[in-house]
């Protein structure tokens, strides 16, 4: 029950916020040239990356991105996610879901792309996941991935955005369907169904150890239905199995990464139509104290944004206290 609770009230802060979103033109005013989208694809590579193994600071990462330096599976991770969020923005806007198995096999082949042939290749034969306990399917992987995606699309109809994204990524990562590359493609997958349902990626960290295994961690917990083996891959079955999962704790990491990404581009969008203002600016506008101003911010009941050394917020960016921290 508590769980439960945690659940809802994640969801109506999120959705509180997507709806300001929509108010302010929503995703179509967040281009894919702004700076912010940028510097969240960068820090998204970083960290996907990074739980795969592959480090990299801030700086390389600008470096291998400009082309100075060689990083192949840095750079096509980047432009594959790139790539499909922009897609994924367009079905968006055209009020469409994209989830469909040549989806899937688009992000793999991009994430190899030049690095093999197999890339977007469904894997034949068993496979054992280092480290996890879940036993991923041995044979029929193309079925279990149109089972997948049929299943995904009933997730997203019968739960909020945190729960249903937490199970299709469970579910992905526990068929693991590719030889390789699975992490990061359903990373890439889990980001461009949040797109499409109008919200920003998500960002998993993974550059601390700790960070590392808290996503591990909460993967195997939300697994626990497949740690003695698969059901055939009918969907029903796929269903009652993966129900037996723990999702608190993958929707906590999902929310922690999606709320800050949420709120950054709420502020973008809303900095297109009016200026920002310092926040003694703003108190003197709402008849309040400026430390009052700034209680609310660390509450989540108003959004502020740093330019440069200040905080600087609006009117129309005050949430309502329900969905205050």
């Amino acid at each position: 029950m508590v769980s439960d609770n945690l659940s809802k009230i994640r969801c109506d802060r999120l959705l509180e916020r997507r709806q300001l979103l929509d108010q302010l033109g929503g995703l179509a005013h967040i281009a894919v040239t702004n700076q912010e989208w940028l510097y969240m694809l960068e820090e998204e590579t970083r960290h996907s990356l990074s739980i795969e193994g592959y480090f990299a600071s801030e700086q390389e990462l600008k470096v291998i991105l400009s082309g100075r330096k060689s990083a192949p599976e840095i750079l096509n991770y980047y432009s594959t996610a790139r790539s499909h969020y922009t897609i994924a923005l367009q079905y968006h806007l055209d009020r469409e879901l994209w989830l469909d198995v040549s989806m899937i096999r688009g992000i793999h082949s991009g994430l190899y792309y030049d690095l093999s042939r197999l890339g977007g290749v469904f894997r034949d034969g068993p496979i054992q996941i280092q480290g996890a306990k879940v036993r991923p399917p041995a044979t029929s992987i193309e079925g279990y991935v149109r089972s997948f995606v049929s299943l995904s699309k009933q997730l997203l109809q019968q739960y909020p955005i945190l729960p249903a994204v937490a199970r299709l990524h469970t579910l992905f990562e526990s068929i693991h369907p590719f030889q390789d590359g699975n992490g990061r493609a359903g990373r890439i997958l889990l980001n461009t169904v949040l797109v499409n349902q109008g919200f920003p990626p998500t960002i998993i960290k993974g550059i601390e150890k700790t960070e590392r295994d808290r996503y591990y961690q909460a993967l195997e917990v939300a697994d626990i239905g497949f740690h003695q083996g698969f059901p055939a891959a009918y969907i029903p079955l796929l269903a009652e199995s993966l129900e037996q999962g723990n999702f608190e704790p993958l929707e906590s990491l999902l929310y922690e990464g999606l709320r800050p990404r949420l709120d950054q581009w709420l502020a973008a969008a809303l900095e297109q139509q009016e200026p920002l203002v310092e926040l003694k600016i703003l108190a003197h506008q709402l008849g309040v104290k400026e430390t009052t101003l700034r209680q609310w911010v660390v509450r989540g009941k108003l959004i502020a944004v740093k330019r440069g050394r200040k905080l600087h917020s609006h009117s129309r960016l005050v949430i309502s206290a329900n969905s205050m921290e």
